[in-house]
């Protein structure tokens, strides 16, 4: 009993041992949709230039279910956004995970970070990233 147990414990571990090294520095996709998710507002407040420089924003982006509703200037937009689960990327051995979006009405992709991941002027913001533009969100 006590030899099986043990050999139990050198497979697991020589088995995440190896998945571990092949993950280093690569980016996954894992599948995982949340259903039955509950409304959530992201209200952003800079957009990353395309010379990396923050300019303010002044927009709100609203999650409800299979809807996404942007407002921004009094305008609003829905656009359908089909949830693809969670995405993990890798960075000096930090994994940052995101919610994926795909808006098909755009053909763009959408990832809302899970936790708050960057500071900017001391304060810390969600990171969104619509169609490769950053955006930093509260």
């Amino acid at each position: 009993m006590m030899e099986k147990l043990l050999l139990t414990i050198i497979i697991t571990c020589s088995m995440t041992m190896v998945s571990k090294s092949q993950m280093s520095g690569v980016m996954e996709y894992k599948a995982i949709p949340q259903s039955n998710q509950k409304s959530v507002t992201y209200y952003g407040k800079y957009t990353l230039g395309e010379d990396q420089k923050w300019y303010s924003d002044n927009f709100s982006l609203e999650i409800v279910s299979d809807q996404i509703i942007y407002t921004k200037g009094g305008s609003t937009k829905n656009f359908n956004a089909e949830n693809q689960g969670i995405y993990t990327r890798k960075d000096n051995g930090i994994e940052f995970k995101y919610q994926k979006y795909y808006l098909p009405s755009k053909r763009i992709y959408m990832l809302i970070s899970h936790k708050k991941e960057i500071s900017h002027n001391n304060v810390s913001y969600y990171r969104i990233i619509i169609d490769g533009q950053t955006q930093l969100a509260l």
